[in-house]
């Protein structure tokens, strides 16, 4: 099962913990019966505005490797812990902080020890587990009576999937974790010096695309005199290649919709084959570099600083190519597709990480959800650039202030919005007048302003323009949307029984026999490959998937 990108997961190792875990109700400590909501009697349903007597709820979370905190603040006493607790009357207590990639392993031992906090974040197997261990709140009324329209509305852009993910036998135990899912999904990347000196037309078509790599790879874009170069960067887990592979309507790692309306998993899908083949004639030709099997992303994309790869799939942002190649500028491309009608780009479930969770017995869980439409509002909806320093980012200390924050959801298309709010202004080649500004967020003007720097020669960073810009990044995103092209995993249950036992074997199989192809392997081994992904455990798992599907 795979949550978020839809190209795999770990979590494996809260399923060892899983016995031990069903006997913790009876050790975790608990309070008491649910305390009267303060002022209690109104009649609107929102939340009141402050918690009188205040609310004291501990909690855990995430940190970032950028500074958070600045001089003489720490995890429980800064920006928003303050404003939680003066305007809102909730006091958090954070146990402790660790790294993203840190933090299921974290939990499952926090977990394991008997001791939970409040609220905190759980993955959709720890999700499972903690239901099943009665351990966290029901939430099926708790969100339909506090939930406030910015968070309902948050919740519904990410999708209806997100919210069906956090239920278990029909109730709510869970408030997702929104995330970058759908505006994550690949944007074809070309440098355009070398598309220019080489005088290639913009890729419309596959056949376009195609053409590119191989004139990156065989007509000497650097000049140097040399066969150094190549046309399409790809990686050894072939995340990279997510792009291509939907450019042939064939998806890695998720569920699709048969025409009977029964799931299938995309990576054994016969459309997988042929965009195999193709994969495997560009490394046969010298299109993709012959390295790539051994390499992890960011050896590629070293390889692009190295001037070695002209033509990548990526995400919405070009950042990481202009650290790697600052003056030479990458355009975004949607992903063209091989049969003429627009590509279907995947995507995985729309969640960062999983679920908020409150500890059962919990005073106010309802809490969360006001620290969730405080973040909301505050992050997204505010205008006021000094409640933006305070609360959001600190530009002048490079401060991340707004991870700060006890509870947070993630707007689905923020970053392809800011191109869409400035685009009348961009298109029209005019500036905003002062009216027009003060609608814009404080990141929305920093944008604007960045933008004209490099459009007037004042800076040379052309990574805000690529995002942001006209046809930039941003742009390729919202067309993705308006027409209709992105493509979520149709199954967004827990994982199931068979999953759990057999998923990361199955992974492995897939990736090592896929590579083994595009390597040169008889184009055939996929068709083995498929049946044995069956025979050993993909059968099981279509079955249950499709169990699941006639469930909801």
């Amino acid at each position: 099962m795979r949550f978020g990108n839809g190209r795999g997961s770990g979590g494996g190792g809260i399923a060892a913990a899983a016995a031990g875990l069903l006997l913790l109700a009876g050790c975790i400590e608990a309070p008491g019966a649910e305390t009267p909501l303060p002022n209690a009697g109104k009649t609107s349903g929102e939340l009141v505005f402050k918690y009188d007597p205040p609310v004291a709820l501990s909690t855990v979370g995430t940190t970032l490797p950028a500074p958070v905190y600045p001089q003489g603040d720490d995890r429980n006493d800064n920006a928003w812990t303050r404003h939680l607790r003066d305007n809102l009357g909730i006091v958090v207590d954070k146990w402790w902080e660790t790294a993203p990639g840190q933090l299921e392993q974290k939990t499952n031992l926090m977990i394991a020890s008997g001791s939970i906090p409040n609220f905190f974040i759980a993955t959709p197997r720890q999700l499972v587990l903690l239901e099943r261990a009665d351990l966290i709140e029901d939430l099926t009324d708790v969100y339909p009576r506090h939930a406030s329209a910015n968070v309902r509305g948050v919740i519904e852009e990410a999708g209806p999937e997100v919210l069906e993910a956090a239920k278990i036998d029909g109730k709510l135990m869970g408030i997702p974790f929104t995330g970058v899912a759908k505006e994550s999904v690949p944007v074809l990347w070309i440098r355009e010096d070398w598309r220019n000196k080489l005088n290639l037309p913009k890729p419309k078509t596959m056949d376009d695309m195609l053409a590119i790599a191989e004139a990156f790879a065989k007509r000497d874009p650097d000049g140097n005199g040399r066969h150094d170069t190549y046309g399409l960067a790809l990686d050894k887990s072939l995340s990279m290649g997510i792009g291509l592979l939907n450019g042939y309507r064939a998806y890695k790692g998720i569920w699709i919709a048969e025409p009977d309306g029964r799931l299938a998993y995309g990576s054994v899908r016969p459309e997988m084959k042929q965009a195999l083949g193709k994969l495997q004639e560009m490394y046969r030709s010298g299109l993709i570099d012959p390295d790539f099997g051994t390499k992890e992303g960011t050896k590629v994309y070293e390889s692009i600083g190295a001037g070695q790869i002209g033509m990548a799939y990526g995400s919405i942002s070009g950042n990481t190519l202009y650290a790697q190649t600052p003056d030479s500028r990458w355009f975004a491309y949607p992903a063209p597709s091989a049969d003429g009608a627009p590509t279907r780009v995947q995507h995985g479930l729309n969640l960062n990480i999983g679920f908020w969770v409150v500890r059962k017995g919990t005073p106010h869980p309802e809490a969360v959800l006001r620290m969730a439409d405080e973040f909301v509002k505050t992050f997204y909806l505010n205008t006021d650039d000094a409640v933006y320093k305070q609360f959001n980012f600190d530009i002048e200390h490079k401060t991340s202030i707004w991870h700060q924050a006890p509870v947070k959801l993630f707007k689905s298309y923020k970053n392809a919005e800011i191109s869409a709010h400035l685009e009348p202004f961009l298109s029209a080649g005019r500036t905003p007048t002062a009216a027009e500004k003060a609608r814009l967020t404080p990141e929305e003007r920093e944008k604007y302003a960045l933008i004209q720097d490099y459009l007037t020669g004042k800076s040379a960073d052309w990574s805000v323009i690529a995002r942001n810009g006209l046809h930039g990044g941003g742009t390729v995103i919202l067309d993705y949307v308006k027409n209709g092209q992105l493509l979520a995993d149709r199954f967004y249950g827990s994982p199931t029984k068979t999953m759990v036992r057999k998923q990361a074997s199955l992974a492995k199989l897939e990736e090592d026999v896929m590579k083994r192809i595009i390597l040169g392997a008889p184009l055939d081994e996929f068709d083995q490959f498929a049946e044995d992904w069956k025979r050993l455990g993909g059968d099981e798992i279509t079955a249950e998937v499709n169990e699941w599907a006639g469930s909801r």
